[in-house]
């Protein structure tokens, strides 16, 4: 596989729309074995819900909190502006950690088939909505993917349906198979369980959690004819009510241009093309992807961050200095801001509550619109994998 050079130095500002949601109540914790001890806690809720501004230069200035949604483009939904993450999260502490995120004020959780932690993450999800009657299912997103290694039409059906089946069939917390993975996606088995009856069922939208949110594919991995074939099935599963919204990840310009025309294609042979509504990938100050924003921006594209914390590589970093030592925030918390402020949908990642709690509590101050535009480098330096480069 052959990959190429990628500077995108032209900086960029992304402006969105901002629809706000009523605060949420906040209730209970549970511990890390599943042995569910509710005790109501102070998470400072009120204070990351009803703080907080976005200072961006050039743009106005509007309230942001943890219950913050931005439009999607298809207009008929939107997403949680502050995601959590999961990646590398075991399954057997996914669920605790679902839950005490949730239960923080997070409404949206982005997971994937190659995690192997996206029944962890529907059963936490499923325990709270049943515990939190002041929460429905339309206040959370669930964002899942499908694995790299699975290419073209075929597998990516199976692949959706085998997520659909962890949605519809959520285990109960107590269920002995939340302490392991879940069965690693291998594009021929259509459900999450094989030989347990209640998964052998055929379950509709009123069931378990009803539909996925958001469904990606996860790289542009095989040839341009599977990952069109990937987009048809998804298109079709969307047209089934199975999912919401579309969008892919870790794309490039070159990738995305390429899905754009096999949509009109579509459009013109008078089938549907589907839309793409997100774009999720590696985003930070050392990686601003100023080309794939530009893209985004035109299209009306939602983007996903991942590793917004540059997974801790940059703490200590002398750009980060002056915003910590002004606000006295940490440097997570500083480059979580600088994601919100730019307008993006950062993810997140921790295991750990404390940390949990500490990335939601970004709402209390703003960064100027001089740091905001210092902070965008205009660097390409990934800390993770780069597939948006990837030639095939």
């Amino acid at each position: 596989m052959q990959y190429a050079n990628v500077d995108p130095t032209r900086n960029f500002q992304q402006r969105s729309i901002y629809l706000p949601m009523p605060p949420l109540r906040l209730l209970f914790s549970a511990d890390q074995h599943f042995t569910l001890a509710w005790i109501e806690q102070d998470f400072r809720a009120r204070d990351i819900y009803n703080s907080g501004r976005l200072g961006m230069e050039g743009d106005m200035s509007a309230t942001l909190s943890i219950a913050r949604r931005l439009p999607l483009s298809s207009g008929k939904g939107s997403i949680p502006q502050l995601g959590y993450g999961v990646y590398q999260c075991p399954a057997a502490k996914t669920t605790a950690t679902t839950l005490h995120a949730l239960q923080t004020g997070y409404r949206h959780v982005d997971t994937a088939g190659i995690y192997r932690n996206e029944h962890a993450v529907v059963a936490a999800t499923s325990h709270f909505l049943a515990t939190n009657p002041s929460v429905s299912r339309g206040d959370i997103f669930i964002s899942t993917k499908l694995a790299p290694a699975l290419t073209g039409y075929d597998a990516a059906k199976n692949a959706i349906a085998q997520s659909l089946s962890h949605f519809r069939t959520p285990l109960a917390v107590e269920d002995g198979r939340l302490s392991s993975t879940a069965l690693r996606p291998d594009g021929v088995l259509a459900v999450a369980w094989p030989g347990d009856p209640e998964f052998e069922k055929v379950k509709t939208e009123n069931d378990g959690l009803g539909y996925i949110d958001l469904y990606l594919i996860h790289a542009p991995s095989g040839t341009l004819a599977e990952r069109n074939g990937e987009w048809r099935a998804m298109v079709e599963a969307q047209k089934r009510g199975e999912i919401k919204h579309l969008g892919v990840s870790n794309y490039g310009v070159r990738h995305l241009r390429e899905l754009y025309e096999f949509i009109e294609g579509e459009e013109a042979a008078g089938r549907d093309g589907g839309r793409v509504e997100v774009w999720q990938g590696e985003l930070h100050p050392w990686l601003g992807r100023a080309d794939i924003r530009r893209f985004c921006e035109e299209k009306g594209i939602v983007i996903q961050a991942y590793c917004p914390i540059v997974r801790g590589q940059r703490f200590g970093d002398p750009l980060l200095k002056g915003p910590k030592e002004r606000t006295g925030k940490s440097e997570a918390q500083i480059l979580i801001r600088w994601s919100l402020q730019m307008g993006l949908v950062p993810l997140p990642k921790s295991e750990r509550n404390e940390r949990i709690e500490e990335n939601a509590d970004v709402f209390d101050f703003e960064l100027t619109p001089e740091e905001v535009k210092m902070m965008d480098t205009g660097k390409y330096e990934p800390c993770a994998w780069d597939p948006t480069v990837w030639q095939n």
